[in-house]
């Protein structure tokens, strides 16, 4: 007669690269982890090297970098040409704006 084997229910063995291979990965993860973190620690002594900016010149602000762009003026007629100006009179005004010498009276509402 043949025998069967016989099966029993245990648990599977752990192996002990599982464990090896967790023990790497949180060592890893904690010195990903301190590295992010320090680098916003104060810093004990002297200044940090790595935040030595090497910059000649600073950058220009957007109206001064747009006022670099215009068109610059080569001609004489462009250097020597005066300003335009206008007459006064030339300038009318509606009468809303005109300053009257009666005294002020109230607004009325109108219905």
């Amino acid at each position: 007669a043949k025998r069967r084997a016989e099966h029993t229910l245990q648990d599977p063995p752990v192996h002990t690269y599982t464990k090896n291979t967790m023990k790497s990965f949180s060592a890893l993860i904690s010195a990903l982890l301190l590295s992010q973190v320090a680098a916003f620690a104060p810093q004990l002594f002297g200044a940090r090297p790595e935040l030595s900016l090497s910059a000649k010149y600073v950058n220009d602000k957007a109206a001064r970098w747009a006022a670099a762009k215009r068109p610059k003026k080569s001609r004489p007629s462009d250097i020597n040409r005066k300003p335009v100006v206008y007459e006064l009179t030339s300038i009318t005004k509606p009468s809303e704006y005109t300053i009257s010498d009666a005294p002020p009276s109230p607004a009325v509402k109108a219905d």
